[in-house]
């Protein structure tokens, strides 16, 4: 779908996204010329991209970041990670929001703190960055 819709947008909110790893990782084996995949016939060749690009290029992931997320936040992507506090679910970060991002969001640099809780879903969504600007 990402091949033939390029600016189609897929936002997975309310998961966490310790997920993607794992898929991204069984998603690389299927698209190497693993022999077991050679039974299903041809179904790469019209791709131009890898399933870990298009998933980069067109999929966010919106969790309340966990440490453990923020771990791997290089294995899904940074690009990819954006801040959902999930609140006021009782498995969301509520009423600890506050202290449990800041906790998680420790020691990062200043880029990929902004990214995360905001910039990255604003060029996602198309919305004016500096409406998130003090």
């Amino acid at each position: 779908m990402f091949e033939r819709f390029p600016r189609l947008k897929v936002a997975v909110i309310e998961p966490t996204a310790t997920w993607a790893p794992s898929h991204m990782s069984h998603w690389k084996e299927r698209y190497s010329d693993w022999q077991v995949c050679a039974k299903l016939g041809d179904y790469k060749s019209h791709l131009s991209m890898k399933p870990s690009e298009y998933f980069r290029r067109n999929v966010k992931l919106g969790s309340f970041l966990t440490r453990r997320e923020i771990e791997q936040r290089y294995e899904i992507g940074v690009e990819c990670l954006t801040w959902a506090p999930d609140s006021p679910h009782p498995e969301g970060l509520w009423p600890e929001t506050l202290d449990r991002t800041v906790d998680a969001l420790k020691g990062l640099p200043e880029p990929e703190i902004a990214a995360v809780l905001g910039e990255t879903a604003a060029t996602f969504y198309g919305f004016e960055k500096s409406l998130f600007r003090e």
